[in-house]
């Protein structure tokens, strides 16, 4: 019998993980493969590291701010849990995400879940709907880069989504996208009393939708919007501040900024370990794009690693020390 137990808790091989790090590793070297080293070796030796540190703490704020946002997300779930207890499990879900795109998630939930009555099911929803906040916030600051940058992003742009490839303009698709983003709901408020559903699997999504319906129940959602803004505003920060970390990107202004933010956005939710070859990748490309820059390929990607690696020390560092310090708190004890 014991034995069972034990080969029911070894880890099982994830090929998802693997298929992750091949993508990244040949996003890299198709970004890497043409480079001068020798200039992008001399560009990273000018770095002044005191611009990078100011970067750093802004990009901690920003997710100290997550983890009091997350706090309100999970009260209306009858418990107010402790500001340091979700900033812990939001570091330890970047963590996470380095072995496995989107394993954050999940991990800081069940960390949660762990050390206090909330139900994981309940905080999954609870992180769905920060989620889909942060692609909201996402899609608006892409609109107005778009609106700014137009003549250098609107052709590329178009012709990766392929708008007019599939005989569409863009009311028609939002409209097929909307339709398919509620057909779940409509589905499950049609079929699910008539399907027979495991009463654990009722149970789960009723949790989940619990949790995914806290935020119509904040208790100041005033806050709630302060804590937004001032996340991204600590991304757009840690961006900004990077310019004068790096010779040849003093010029650049906060509308270049918010450019490289969008750009490295989109290269951290591919589904790459925490961004790899996809960020740097989508910073090359833009700066590459942006008018009057005088900036070599090897040097925007000495820019691009330079921002990767300090975000990537960021989590490691931090990340491990706050999963260490939460593995020394004590679990809840949860009710049969």
């Amino acid at each position: 019998m014991a034995s069972t137990t034990l080969e029911e808790k070894k880890p099982r091989f994830s090929w998802g993980a693997v298929l992750s790090l091949f993508v990244g590793a040949l996003l890299l070297f198709l970004v890497f493969r043409k480079i001068d080293f020798k200039e992008f070796s001399g560009a990273l030796a000018q770095t002044r590291w005191g611009w990078i540190g100011a970067a750093l703490v802004c990009g901690l704020l920003s997710h100290w701010f997550r983890g009091l946002r997350w706090v309100m997300l999970a009260e209306p779930l009858g418990h107010r849990p402790a500001a340091l207890l979700t900033f812990y499990a939001v570091m330890s879900g970047y963590l996470a995400n380095l072995a496995l795109p989107r394993l954050g998630e999940i991990t800081r939930c069940l960390l949660l879940a762990r050390k206090t009555p909330l139900g994981f099911n309940a905080l999954v929803g609870t992180v769905v709907m920060e989620r889909l906040m942060d692609l909201l916030i996402l899609v608006i600051l892409s609109l107005v880069v778009l609106v700014a940058y137009s003549e250098m992003l609107w052709d590329p742009v178009m012709a990766f989504f392929g708008a007019r490839s599939l005989g569409m303009g863009w009311i028609q698709s939002m409209l097929v996208l909307a339709s398919l983003a509620l057909l779940p709901i409509v589905l499950w408020k049609s079929l699910g009393r008539l399907i027979p559903i495991p009463d654990k699997l009722r149970t789960m999504l009723r949790d989940f939708g619990h949790g995914m319906a806290g935020l119509w129940r904040l208790p100041n959602p005033a806050l709630f919007v302060v804590y937004t803004v001032l996340i991204w505003l600590g991304y757009f920060l840690m961006t900004y501040l990077c310019f004068f970390a790096f010779p040849g990107a003093e010029g650049l202004g906060l509308g270049e900024a918010l450019l490289l933010l969008v750009a490295g956005a989109f290269g951290f939710v591919m589904p790459v370990q925490g961004g790899m070859g996809a960020y740097h990748a989508a910073i090359v490309w833009t700066l590459g794009r942006i008018p009057g820059l005088v900036m070599s390929a090897s040097s925007a990607l000495a820019f691009a690693t330079l921002s990767h690696l300090a975000q990537t020390v960021l989590v490691v560092v931090v990340g491990g020390m706050c999963y260490f310090l939460m593995s020394l708190l004590p679990d809840h004890p949860k009710v049969a």
